[in-house]
């Protein structure tokens, strides 16, 4: 399945410091043991993969950003990260600080995180 990115994030995938990526997954596609293909310039004629993984864990997420709370699930249940590691959440998908991510992230927003790495929130 195509997972396609925005060019900012691509070396950050490559260098290993973008570990999991968030989105809207209303149909549930991504499942453990999905391949990925990510891709820049999805849907273009300048379409680009430029690597290949696998999904090993997703978890549903819930961003606040008015109160700026991560909340993340695990074994059915929706657990708040403590705030203290918002800064490593934004880092490891691929921001270079937690600001720039409540930038980009500034709506509430429900989803999943995907993890192509063995790194889980707990």
């Amino acid at each position: 399945m195509v997972l396609g990115f925005k060019t900012q994030f691509v070396e950050k995938i490559l260098n290993g410091t973008k570990i999991h990526s968030i989105r809207v997954d209303k149909n549930k596609r991504w499942q453990i043991g999905k391949k990925i293909n990510f891709a820049i310039g999805v849907r273009t004629k300048r379409y680009f993969q430029f690597k290949e993984g696998v999904c090993k864990f997703n978890q549903a997420v819930e961003l606040r950003p008015d109160t700026r709370e991560i909340y993340l699930g695990l074994n059915g249940k929706m657990n708040l990260l403590d705030k203290s590691n918002n800064e490593i959440f934004a880092k490891n998908d691929g921001f270079d600080t937690e600001e720039d991510f409540w930038k980009w992230f500034n709506e509430p927003f429900f989803g999943v995180v995907i993890h192509w790495t063995d790194f889980i929130y707990k």
